[in-house]
């Protein structure tokens, strides 16, 4: 039976491409919203291009309650990637934001994983309303981006086995590298742009290597691109993470979840 109603997105950028994917591989979906801001404007030239058959129409968060759906719409805002330097202002911060879409979904879908424990204990219902995270098969909630697409925990607990001692990178990280490695815990202290300090930091923990993980969902052109800069600067070994490693099952399990959960 197809759902009627908004199912809201509340998203970090990094998972960007994972929202697409949901987007194009729900026939039943409309139309798209997305608050329109500097954090959301990648997700929407991807949705645009990669799914043109689906309206995307920008709102301002204001404009919320006057969306009367037509069928089954989806809602999104994106946070910066900025708060992933302080998982507890990533929390506050992602609760304001279910606090203002919340009222006007029917249920809730949050792109996140525990993001250094921020979502640790997040409750399934928010003001009546569901509230539902990554999670793998089994529930459990994917520690973050990188085991978002190997399937959760389990998956990533796996890779670190194989590729010990290597840089990872998705699509989204090696897009926006340059940024995130200023928000990672290593990296605190040292000067911005200091990329110097850096190889130091990265030769003295014995990382050699970058792994690309390739997950069929970004612009491979693009994404071979920024590998290469990358590892031409940390002067990195590039290895390609095996297909079979890579799975969706993680999205397809939280997004049918949170969908089936509209009606509650």
């Amino acid at each position: 039976m197809t759902k009627n109603g908004i199912l809201g997105i509340i998203g970090c950028p990094i998972l960007e491409d994972e929202i697409v994917y949901a987007v194009k591989a729900d026939k039943e979906v409309s139309e798209v919203y997305v608050v329109d801001d500097e954090n959301s404007r990648n997700l929407v030239s991807k949705l645009r291009k990669r799914v043109p058959d689906i309206r995307t129409t920008l709102i301002s968060l204001e404009d919320m309650p006057s969306i009367e759906p037509n069928g089954f719409v989806i809602a999104v805002l994106m946070k910066p990637m900025a708060l992933h330097e302080d998982p507890k202002q990533l929390r506050v911060e992602v609760e304001k934001a279910i606090q203002a879409f919340a009222p006007r979904c029917s249920s809730v879908l949050l792109f996140y994983g525990l993001c250094g424990n921020a979502f640790k204990d997040i409750p399934s219902q928010y003001a009546e309303r569901p509230l539902t995270i990554l999670t793998d098969l089994n529930g459990n909630p994917v520690d973050d981006c990188i085991a978002t697409v190997l399937g959760g925990t389990d998956g990533y607990y796996r890779l670190l086995k194989r590729y010990p001692g290597v840089f990872y990178l998705t699509p989204a990280w090696a897009e926006n590298w340059r940024e995130l490695m200023e928000k990672m815990e290593i990296t605190r202290g040292i000067e911005k742009g200091d990329l110097s300090m850096l190889k130091w930091m990265f030769d003295a923990a014995g990382y050699k290597k970058a792994l690309k993980i390739h997950t069929g969902h970004a612009d491979d052109e693009a994404f071979e691109h920024q590998v290469q800069d990358f590892i031409q600067v940390f002067n990195f070994e590039k290895v390609e993470l095996e297909k079979e490693w890579i799975t969706m099952e993680a999205v397809d399990h939280a997004y049918g979840n949170a969908k089936g959960r509209m009606n509650e």
